[in-house]
């Protein structure tokens, strides 16, 4: 299977084996080839933002022929009861920040639809039926969970607080569904997995001397293994 791996930081991605040579540049994107348990891969960092990660996506599609997208990463953490260091896959994705605003209260709506009067359709993007139930038999431990993704870093209790009585998320990052988003327009599946590096009331300092590299290289264990039972 041809898949196209999504980081968003160089930290996210150089766990992965891969040539330094690229193999296409287009843009500001350089994209590299490996193999990897009989899976060719198609790696690239997409930057920060949904816009970088769905220029990517689309990308990894129309120009590679990536038969599944899996983006790994780092997320900050909503929920109180993760720990650092934990690893999500989000079963559930949403986009926090599309819909629209009443009185200050976010309506959020499924990206694409008009946000006016009331949502018509679920806003989440789900991950793909079989690929949970292949993730689950062969790793029952690993978390499965809702992310939420949007174009803002989240270093706020009081937003943290209020994302978690709002949607019951356990991360948030700010690609996940966007990927998930273009993976669906396309007819595709897309894997997103995040480890907490932070919970998202945390400083950037804290994050990046500290959690970062910990928490990439969790994200990628556990994508390695998502691989193998893709087989």
């Amino acid at each position: 299977m041809r898949i196209g791996i999504i980081s968003a930081l160089q930290k996210e991605l150089q766990h992965f084996n891969f040539s330094k040579n690229t193999i296409n540049k287009i843009g500001e994107w350089d994209f590299y080839k490996s193999v990897q348990d009989k899976h060719e891969l198609i790696l690239v960092k997409s930057g920060l933002g949904k816009v970088n990660a769905a220029v990517v996506s689309t990308l990894l599609i129309e120009k590679f022929d990536c038969e599944l997208l899996l983006f790994s990463g780092i997320a900050g953490g909503i929920d109180p009861r993760i720990e650092i260091g934990e690893v999500i896959i989000g079963s559930c994705l949403i986009q926090h920040d599309y819909g629209k605003l009443i009185n200050k209260v976010m309506v959020t709506f499924r990206p694409g639809n008009f946000p006016n009067g009331e949502p018509k359709n679920e806003i989440e993007y789900r991950l793909d039926s079989k690929i949970k139930s292949k993730i689950k038999s062969s790793h029952p431990n690993v978390r499965m969970a809702t992310i939420l993704t949007g174009d803002v870093f989240i270093q706020c209790e009081k937003t943290q607080k209020k994302l978690f009585e709002k949607y019951g998320a356990q991360a948030i990052d700010m690609e996940g569904a966007a990927v998930a988003q273009v993976a669906e327009q396309f007819g595709i599946p897309a894997v997103v997995v995040r480890c907490i590096s932070d919970m998202a009331n945390a400083d950037g300092e804290k994050l990046s001397s500290r959690f970062l590299n910990m928490a990439a290289k969790r994200s990628f264990n556990t994508t390695k293994k998502i691989l193998e039972i893709l087989l």
